[in-house]
């Protein structure tokens, strides 16, 4: 098994913390660890996808070697990708679509890009979960993508902290 960097360093600090004399209990309280495991599929990744990431999305397919011959969206909606890469398309690329499938995945405290961006779009809170089960929905954004196809909304802080 490989571990990153980043777990080392963690488990160094638990073990210092712990031959200091400190109880498991609080050793476990003092340093959570997240482990980014498990396969995510491209079309679940990509149901998050609104286009307003200024092409981070196809710069993170391209990465991984997804094919995505229109440009836009992968060709294999039902390609299984780790975890770990779908967390470095949000972070090195910005693709907020990742960053929203690991929110809900892992259940990150990390603000929805899609939220943000449909209240962009709308001027209205809440439409998440509506926007995945309603098509009229999903034509109203298409109605209005044309106009934000040049906008880039960038990733809060909050949502890199999270993914960290």
């Amino acid at each position: 098994m490989r571990f990153s960097r980043r777990q080392l360093f963690t488990a160094a600090g638990v073990t210092a913390l712990a031959s200091a004399g400190m109880s498991t209990r609080a050793v476990a309280a003092v340093a959570p660890v997240r482990t980014w495991s498990g396969e995510i599929s491209v079309g679940d990744w990509e149901r998050y996808y609104l286009g307003l990431d200024g092409g981070a999305h196809q710069q993170a397919l391209g990465a991984l070697g997804i094919a995505h011959r229109d440009g836009v969206r992968a060709d294999e909606q039902y390609l299984m990708v780790p975890a770990e890469s779908v967390r470095r398309a949000a972070l090195e690329f910005g693709d907020h679509a990742a960053a929203d499938v690991l929110r809900d995945r892992f259940g990150l405290d990390a603000p929805s890009m899609l939220g943000r961006g449909l209240k962009l779009v709308f001027g209205r809170d809440g439409l998440e979960k509506r926007y995945f089960d309603d098509p009229a929905l999903q034509l109203r954004y298409i109605g209005h993508q044309r106009r934000y196809a040049n906008y880039v909304m960038p990733m809060p802080s909050a949502v890199r902290k999270a993914l960290a």
